[in-house]
Parts: structure tokens; sequence; C-alpha cells
């Protein structure tokens, strides 16, 4: 927060920041009131999320859509959920970026001036990537989560879009399962594009002849659709912002 601050901006705390609720942050009721404070208040000008929030999906079914104000709402990973609602139901562009709780992680210089820049500037930032660009509005994000959303009134629609994806934690078998679960509900259907994050802490067993990425990009392969690797987005200690819809940079 002090990080934020010596860029100029004023951060206001939700009332119920620092509330607990078993491994949630405060109860739903709580949280609601939050985001719905955060979204729609005419005091603010932005909402950024503390934290992953892995509890959100227990809101998107709450949250009076039609009271949230067009204004940027920063956050990733679990944080996918409501960057997808937030375009889908309510027309307003998320920025898919570092959660207050990762910013003083980042290694300082690229991902922190990235997000800077955009926030302050409106700068456009390059997520960078190795191989063909795609071209068409950047979506997507957290693998899990998207793969969690299918089947709910929030899976992505990532028709006309380039689709980004990045992963913490996986093992290879499950990387494959979710994206598998993916292509079958129709996720890839209609993408111009697909840009692979990082997968950071993603692994195969020990002593396999190949990667989690070998994986991944198997599958991705199969879509003949342009593909972009290394984006230096994720949970790595390189997270670069974009806004989310907007024209990918490569």
């Amino acid at each position: 927060m002090a990080l934020a601050s010596s860029w100029g901006l004023e951060l206001v705390e939700s009332p119920n920041l620092r509330a607990r609720h078993r491994y949630l942050a405060g109860t739903d009721e709580q949280r609601l009131a939050d985001l719905e404070w955060a979204l729609g208040s005419p005091e603010l000008d932005a909402c950024w999320m503390a934290r992953g929030g892995y509890g959100i999906t227990r809101l998107l079914d709450r949250v009076d859509w039609d009271r949230v104000a067009d204004r940027p709402m920063i956050g990733f990973s679990d944080g996918t959920a409501l960057l997808v609602a937030l375009r889908q139901r309510a027309g307003v562009a998320g920025v898919h970026g570092p959660v207050l709780h990762s910013l003083a992680d980042l290694t300082s210089g690229p991902s922190r001036a990235a997000l800077r820049d955009l926030l302050l500037g409106g700068t456009s930032p390059r997520v960078g990537g190795e191989g063909d660009p795609p071209d068409g509005p950047l979506v997507g994000g957290n693998l899990c989560v998207l793969a969690d959303l299918c089947g709910t009134p929030d899976q992505l629609d990532a028709r006309g879009c380039v689709l980004l994806l990045e992963e913490i934690g996986e093992p290879a078998y499950k990387l494959d399962r979710m994206l598998r679960h993916l292509r079958r509900a129709g996720v890839f259907d209609g993408t111009v594009g697909v840009v692979l994050g990082q997968l950071t802490s993603c692994h195969a067993p020990e002593g396999a002849d190949y990667t989690a990425e070998d994986v991944v990009l198997e599958l991705l392969g199969e879509l003949g659709v342009p593909l972009v690797r290394d984006a230096k987005v994720g949970h790595g200690r390189l997270n670069r912002a974009f806004v989310f819809g907007a024209p990918y940079v490569p």
C-alpha cells in the first residue's frame, strides 16, 4: 500500500478489508458489501483487489451488476472470475494485473512500471512472449479459474479474442485435464490466438522426459491458431498488467 501511495494514489480501505471468516476475508455478506461499494461508489476511481480472492465465485450471482460503474478493477489469479464477469455482465474492462499483496514482491522495474504507466498514463503495456503474435482483444487469466467457470453463467466467451492462460503450482496431468475441460466446453471455439503466460512451479513427475509446458503446448498447438509462449504474465516476479479485452500488445 505504501508503494502504491508513493505513486500519488490515495488508497481507501474497504470497511471489511481486515475481516476474517474461516478461510475467507470475512463472511459473504461482508465481502459482497465491500465489493459492491468498491465497484459502484461515486467517491472512488478504481477498485484494487488486496489478494487473489478465491471466494469471489460465491458472490458473482449476488452482485447488482446494474450498479457497477465503468472503472478499472485491478486483479488477477482468482480475480480472473471477476474480470470475466465484469466484461460479460457489465461491459466493464478490468485490468489483469498485480494485486496489492503481490505488488511489493514483483521484480522492481518492468512490472511495476507497466502497471503504474497503465493506471496513471493509460499506456498499453507489452506483455511480451515468443511466437506468432495474434491480432485481437486479450482475455483470459488463470487456467484453473477459467475451467471452474465452465458450465456456469460466467463461462468465458473468447470468440474473436486472444486467450491468455497462466497457472501456478499444478502438476502436468492437471494442466492437461483443465485444458481439455476448456476445449470440451467450447472455450477455445472462435479464438483467434492463444498467449501462454507463466507456468510458475508447474511440474512433471520427477524423472519424466517431458515438462509441464510440453503438455500445455501440445494441446494448444492442436488448435491451429497463432500461439505465443512465455508471456510475462502470471504468478512469477514478472507480471505485466493489461486491460482485459483491449488489443493484445506483443
